[in-house]
């Protein structure tokens, strides 16, 4: 999922990702930067004990993300 957000004329983006792991547990990745920048500022990883979890987790931060401006791109 892709959030992105505008503010005078620069453009942000906050990107999260859910892969699952061989050990059975789900890896969300938290990119966060710049549009106009090559490398991301920030990559945070964290895991869940499942999908349902991984989900759950995603849209929470998804939803705390739109209520400081960001909106869905993806």
């Amino acid at each position: 999922m892709i959030l992105l957000k505008c503010v005078k004329d620069r453009v942000s983006y906050y990107k999260i990702n859910i892969y699952p792991t061989l050990f059975g547990d789900f890896l969300i990745q938290k990119e966060y930067g710049s549009a106009h920048h090559k490398k991301p500022t920030n990559i945070i990883k964290t895991y869940a004990k499942s999908n349902k979890e991984a989900l759950l987790l995603m849209l929470d931060i998804a939803v705390n993300k739109k209520n400081i401006g960001y909106l869905r791109a993806s």
